[in-house]
């Protein structure tokens, strides 16, 4: 007699229906998730299911999230400004540009691009050159600070100004002038005493002074006088030049003393920032600012 089996509404007989029910339960289905959360405490909100009550909520938690991030990025452009700039590894060297690959597929011998074979020196040992160049850039540094002043005394003693230009020099005449208009009356002039040979050259001296027309031996004389004059004359222009001269020599010298100063003082920045204990200040990633501590003596 043949069995009579039992089907269902479906077709199905209960053994199917059930194995296609345990199949149903086991499948991975895709779990239906509220919209991506912010993270807070390194717990995933999403995850977790944390669906926000309101719109206001998620807004929040939203713009609170955004503010975070902006500061963290603020913290590392400070970080970032204060670095060493003679920091370097050869992990930079290692990719083309910013799509590269580490690697260089089967090929790829272990090595970075711009490896030489050279072993990096340790912390001590830069730390000691880098004294050794504060050394050099403090003597070349004195060297030019000496010749700065023997340039600076050398051009006050020729009459110049430090800040390049030229000092007026002022005649005695016009000083005289400008002595009598502020004391008020004028004072008697001294009587002027005349050395003379003989009476005759006397005389003419004299007639020469009053405006008198001078004889031919007068003459003769001015011409003399105005012989004397030009090297006079010559010697003021050659010490005009001079001066300009050592005022150019002044200047370049003041611009190489500021730059030896400004590399020494860097140099003593990134010598105290590689010292096993911080001797200046810094910012971390977060923002927090650490001052150095002083040993108490």
């Amino acid at each position: 007699m043949p069995s009579i089996g039992v089907y269902t509404e479906s077709g199905r007989s209960p053994k199917s229906a059930l194995a296609w029910v345990s199949w149903r339960n086991t499948r991975q289905v895709r779990p239906i998730l509220a919209s991506s959360r912010p993270s807070f405490f390194g717990l995933a909100t999403a995850s977790l299911t944390l669906v926000s009550s309101s719109p206001q909520t998620d807004y929040k938690l939203r713009a609170q999230d955004h503010n975070r991030k902006k500061r963290t990025l603020k913290n590392l452009k400070a970080k970032v400004a204060e670095r060493n700039e003679d920091e370097f590894f050869f992990g930079m060297l290692s990719r083309s540009g910013p799509q590269g690959v580490l690697s260089k597929g089967k090929r790829w011998t272990g090595t970075v691009d711009g490896d030489r074979g050279n072993k990096a020196l340790d912390v001590d040992t830069v730390r000691l050159l880098k004294t050794q160049d504060i050394a050099y850039l403090r003597t070349v540094r004195n060297t030019a600070a000496k010749e700065v002043r023997q340039l600076e005394e050398r051009v006050v003693g020729l009459g110049g100004s430090l800040d390049g230009g030229v000092r007026e020099e002022v005649d005695d005449e016009d000083e005289d002038d400008w002595m009598d208009e502020d004391e008020g009356p004028a004072r008697k002039k001294p009587r002027k005493i005349v050395f003379a040979d003989g009476v005759e050259e006397r005389e003419d001296r004299i007639a020469l002074e009053d405006g008198s027309e001078p004889d031919e031996d007068d003459d003769h004389d001015d011409d003399q006088k105005d012989g004397k004059e030009d090297p006079e004359k010559l010697r003021a222009e050659q010490r005009q030049l001079l001066l300009l001269k050592l005022q150019r020599r002044l200047a370049n010298s003041r611009k190489k003393l500021k730059a030896l100063s400004t590399a020494e003082n860097q140099l003593e920045m990134q010598k105290a920032r590689m010292a096993k204990t911080q001797t200046v200040g810094g910012v971390t990633k977060s923002g927090k600012k650490f001052k150095v501590r002083e040993r108490k003596r």
